[in-house]
C-alpha cells in the first residue's frame, strides 16, 4: 500500500495490488488501484492533448513564442523561426538570443515591466521590409506568469491598402484632367468665345476629345472592378486565325495612319477553347499598344504556340521599346514609362495593361514581357488548355 501510494504521488506507473477478499485492506487496495488507473488515463489524455496542441501551434501561419518569468524561451513554433530569420533552439534560452528587432524587444520589455498586454504593428527590415501585427500577452498563472508573443505578417495587407490608396489618388488625378478641361473650355465659350466660329469649333473638338477620354477612363475602372468581382467565362472552341483577323479589321485605319504592318502568323487549322470576350479585350489592348508605341514603317507579328498544358499568344512589335527599369512596373494601374511619354505622346487611360493582367490572372494564365529600347517589345500570354472534361462555363 505504501509503495502504491508513493507511485501515485510521484506520477509513476505501478503494478496493481492483489489482496485477498478477507484482508481488511481489500477496500483501500481497490481504491488505490482505481486511482492509479484513472491517473494513467488522465496522463495519457493530457499527453495526447499536448501533442495535438503542439501540432496545431506548429502549423499555424503565425509566429508564436512563450517566454517564462525568468525571460527564457520555453516554446517557439517553426513559423516564428521563419519570420525571425533565425533558428530557435529547442532548449530553454534567453529570448534576446533570438529577437534582434528593437521595436519587438522594447514591446516585450514593456509587458514584463507593466504586466499588461500590448498590441501594435512592428516593421522588420532584413532582405525585404515586412510589417508584423504583433501581440505580446501577459498571462498570469497561479504563482507565476508567462509572456506570449504572437506575430502575424500583414505585409500583403499593407501593400493592398497602399495600392488602393494609390489607385484612388491616381484615378482622382486622371479624372480631374479631362473634367477641368471640359469645364474650362465650356466656361470660355459661355463667356463669349462661342461667337467666334473658329474658336467654337476648336473648343468643341477639345471638349469632345476630353469627354471620350473621361468615358474611356470610367469604362476601364469599371472593367477592373468587374473582373475583380468575378466573371462567368463562356468557353467555346474558336478558330484562332479567323478570330484574330476579325479583331484586326477595326485597327486597319489606325495601323495605316501610323504606317505599321500587322501580320497574323497563326495557322488556319489552330483551334483554341477560350472566352471570346476575354480574348478580345486582351488582344485589342496589346495590338492597340503595339501600334501606338511603334515607329513609322514598323511591324507587329502575332504568333501562336502550344504544349500539353498551355497555349501561347504572342504579340511582338518593332517599336520604341521599354526601359528595363520600367518593365517590372508595366502592369501597375495608371503607370506609364516616362521615357515613352517624352519621346512619343500616346493617348490612353493608363489602365490597358492592368486590365490585361487582371484578365490573364482571372483565368489562371501567365503574362510575360521582353523589351529593349529602340528594338521593340514582345508580350507573351500563356492560357491554360481547357478540355472537354472541364465545365463549359467557369
Amino acid at each position: 500500500l505504501e509503495s502504491m501510494t508513493t507511485s501515485i504521488v510521484n506520477h509513476q506507473p505501478a503494478a496493481p495490488l492483489f489482496v485477498e477478499p478477507s484482508n481488511p485492506y481489500k477496500g483501500l487496495a481497490d481504491q488505490l488501484n482505481e486511482l492509479q488507473s484513472r491517473q494513467q488515463d488522465e496522463s495519457k489524455s493530457i499527453e495526447n492533448s499536448n501533442t495535438e496542441l503542439i501540432t496545431i501551434l506548429s502549423s499555424l501561419p503565425v509566429g508564436i513564442m512563450v517566454i517564462d518569468s525568468t525571460h527564457d524561451v520555453i516554446f517557439s513554433n517553426p513559423k516564428m523561426a521563419t519570420m525571425l530569420g533565425k533558428n530557435v533552439l529547442t532548449q530553454v534560452h534567453p529570448y534576446t538570443q533570438d529577437i534582434r528587432n528593437y521595436e519587438l524587444l522594447s514591446l516585450i520589455d514593456d509587458v514584463f515591466d507593466s504586466h499588461k498586454s500590448r498590441q501594435t504593428e512592428v516593421r522588420n527590415v532584413s532582405d525585404t521590409s515586412v510589417t508584423w501585427d504583433t501581440s505580446v500577452l501577459y498571462n498570469q498563472l497561479e504563482n507565476d506568469f508567462h509572456v506570449l508573443v504572437i506575430i502575424y505578417d500583414i505585409s500583403d495587407l499593407i501593400n493592398v491598402k497602399q495600392m488602393q490608396i494609390d489607385f484612388l489618388r491616381n484615378a482622382s488625378h486622371e479624372l480631374k484632367t479631362p473634367i477641368t478641361a471640359i469645364s474650362g473650355f465650356t466656361k470660355t465659350l459661355l463667356d463669349g468665345a462661342m461667337n467666334d466660329k473658329k474658336s467654337l469649333v476648336e473648343f468643341l473638338k477639345i471638349i469632345d476629345q476630353q469627354s471620350e477620354q473621361l468615358a474611356s477612363l470610367v469604362q476601364d475602372v469599371l472593367t477592373i472592378s468587374h473582373i475583380q468581382n468575378g466573371n462567368n467565362y463562356d468557353y467555346k472552341v474558336l478558330n484562332l486565325q479567323a478570330f484574330i483577323d476579325s479583331e484586326l479589321t477595326s485597327y486597319k485605319s489606325m495601323a495605316a495612319g501610323q504606317h505599321v504592318t500587322i501580320k497574323n502568323n497563326v495557322d488556319d487549322g489552330v483551334r483554341v477553347t477560350a472566352d471570346s470576350n476575354m480574348l478580345t479585350r486582351i488582344l485589342r489592348n496589346l495590338v492597340s499598344n503595339a501600334i501606338k508605341y511603334n515607329r513609322p514603317g514598323g511591324e507587329i507579328n502575332i504568333d501562336y504556340s502550344a504544349n500539353d498544358s498551355f497555349w501561347q499568344l504572342q504579340v511582338a512589335d518593332t517599336g520604341i521599346g521599354i526601359a528595363q527599369k520600367d518593365v517590372s512596373r508595366l502592369f501597375e494601374r495608371f503607370y506609364r514609362a516616362d521615357d515613352s511619354r517624352t519621346k512619343q505622346r500616346v493617348s490612353g487611360t493608363g489602365l490597358g495593361l492592368s486590365i490585361v493582367k487582371e484578365l490573364v490572372d482571372a483565368v489562371g494564365g501567365l503574362i510575360d514581357v521582353k523589351s529593349q529600347r529602340g528594338v521593340g517589345s514582345t508580350f507573351t500570354i500563356e492560357f491554360p488548355i481547357v478540355t472537354e472534361d472541364d465545365d463549359s462555363t467557369k
